[in-house]
C-alpha cells in the first residue's frame, strides 16, 4: 500500500490504534485488512450517534482504560467527525500520544482508491479512475454544467469555498420560500420545487433536466459535497468519451439494503420494490443481487452526458413519484427526505446495471465541514 496512507512515519508500524467513532472506524477496519493485512488493528470506538450529543456533555475520558493498555508510541489514525477532530486530539496528546494521522476527506479518497481497485481486480473487474483515463482524441469542444444545490436552512460553512466557473449555484426548495440565496432557482420552468422537503436535492436534478437544454454534459453537487478540481474533470471529458463519472463508491456495512432499513424509514423500502418491480421487471430482479452488496454510490452526485441522464431520470423519477404517493408525509423531518434518500439507492442500481452499456469512470468528491 503506498505510503501516503499513513504518512512517512507510519510506514513501517506493526499495528495501529483507529480511534473514532463506529460508522467511520468500521469503514476504516475494513479498507485496511484488506490493504494492509500485516498490519495489527487496535480498534478504540464510540457510538457513531456521538455526533448527536452536546460536546460539553460528552467525556473523550471514557475510553482511556482502552487506549492506555497501548504503549503511547504507538501510531494512532484519529476518525472523528469535524465537531469531535480536534478534541479528540489534544486529549490524544494528554496522554501521551503523538504519533497520530487524522482521517480527512483527502485520506478517505486515497483509501477509498486502493480499496475499491483491490476489490475490483480480485473480481477480475476494474474500477477506472477519470484522471486515469487515456486521452483518446485532441480536446473537441463540449460544455459542462454542474448545479450546486443550496438551500434556506444550510448550516453555515466555517470557510467559503472557491468555486469553479463550471458550478452553477441553485437554491432548491424556493417555492417554499420568500427567502433568495441564490440567483438561479428550482422554481421556473418544469419543477418539482415544492416537494424539496422529500426530494432535497433531487428538486435541482429534476430541474437541471428538464430544463438546461444547452449543456453536453449535466452534472450535480451539494453546498458541502464538491468535486475535486472541476477544471480536470472537465478536461478529461473533453478528451475522452466517457459517459457518466460517478464520484468513488462508499463501502456499506453490511448491505445497501440492510443499512437503509437501520438508517432510514424501514417502511419505504417494500413500496420501493413493489413500485420498480411495476415499472421495470428487469431492473427489480437485478435489485435483488445488487442491493445485497455492498457497493454504494451517496449523495445523488454524478456528472452525466445528456443522453444518460435523460435515460436514467425517464427510468428513476416516475419510481420515486409514485413509491411518494403511496408514503405521503413523514412527521420527522430528517425521514422525510425519503425520495431523495430513494433516489441515491436508484442510482447506485441504474449505473451497477448498465456499465457495460455506458463509459462510467469516477472522480473525488470532499466533504467541507
Amino acid at each position: 500500500m503506498s505510503e501516503y496512507i499513513m504518512g512517512e512515519k507510519f510506514s513501517y508500524s506493526s499495528e495501529l490504534i483507529i480511534y473514532g467513532q463506529h460508522d467511520y472506524v468500521v469503514r476504516v477496519r475494513t479498507y485496511l485488512e484488506k490493504l494492509r493485512p500485516d498490519l495489527r488493528l487496535i480498534v478504540v470506538e464510540v457510538c457513531s450517534a456521538i455526533d448527536e450529543i452536546d460536546a460539553s456533555k460528552f467525556n473523550l475520558a471514557a475510553l482511556d482504560v482502552k487506549l492506555n493498555k497501548n504503549s503511547s508510541e504507538t501510531c494512532v489514525l484519529v476518525c472523528f467527525s469535524a465537531k469531535w477532530k480536534d478534541k479528540a486530539q489534544v486529549h490524544l496528546h494528554k496522554l501521551g500520544f503523538k504519533n497520530l494521522c487524522i482521517y480527512d476527506a483527502k485520506l478517505d479518497n486515497q483509501l477509498k482508491v486502493d480499496f475499491f481497485k483491490f476489490i475490483y481486480n480480485e473480481q477480475g473487474k476494474s474500477l477506472f479512475m477519470l484522471a486515469d483515463m487515456p486521452v483518446k482524441h485532441e480536446i473537441k469542444p463540449c460544455s459542462m454544467k454542474v448545479y450546486m444545490a443550496r438551500c434556506e436552512v444550510d448550516k453555515p460553512l466555517s470557510k467559503e469555498p472557491v468555486l469553479s466557473d463550471y458550478v452553477l449555484p441553485i437554491q432548491v426548495g424556493a417555492a417554499l420560500t420568500e427567502k433568495r440565496i441564490a440567483n438561479l432557482t428550482d422554481d421556473t420552468g418544469d419543477n418539482i420545487s415544492d416537494r424539496n422537503r422529500r426530494y432535497s436535492e433531487m428538486t435541482a436534478f429534476y430541474w437541471m433536466w428538464k430544463n438546461d437544454k444547452t449543456a453536453d454534459y449535466l452534472g450535480i453537487c451539494h453546498y458541502r459535497r464538491l468535486w475535486v478540481d472541476l477544471d480536470k474533470i472537465a478536461e478529461m471529458l473533453q478528451r475522452t468519451d466517457i459517459d457518466a463519472v460517478l464520484p468513488l463508491p462508499t463501502l456499506c456495512e453490511h448491505s445497501v439494503h440492510e443499512d437503509y432499513l437501520l438508517k432510514h424509514i424501514p417502511t419505504v423500502w417494500q413500496p420501493m420494490m413493489e413500485v420498480m418491480k411495476k415499472h421495470s421487471l428487469e431492473y427489480y430482479e437485478a435489485a435483488k443481487k445488487i442491493f445485497e452488496g455492498r457497493i454504494f454510490y451517496a449523495s445523488n452526485m454524478c456528472i452525466l452526458r445528456r443522453e444518460v441522464l435523460n435515460d436514467l431520470c425517464e427510468w428513476m423519477f416516475p419510481i420515486v413519484m409514485d413509491v411518494e404517493n403511496i408514503v405521503g408525509d413523514i412527521e420527522d423531518t430528517y425521514y422525510n427526505r425519503y425520495a431523495g434518500f430513494c433516489t441515491e439507492r436508484l442510482i447506485t442500481l441504474y449505473f451497477l446495471y448498465n456499465k457495460k452499456n455506458w463509459k462510467i469512470a469516477h472522480a473525488e468528491k470532499v466533504f467541507i465541514g
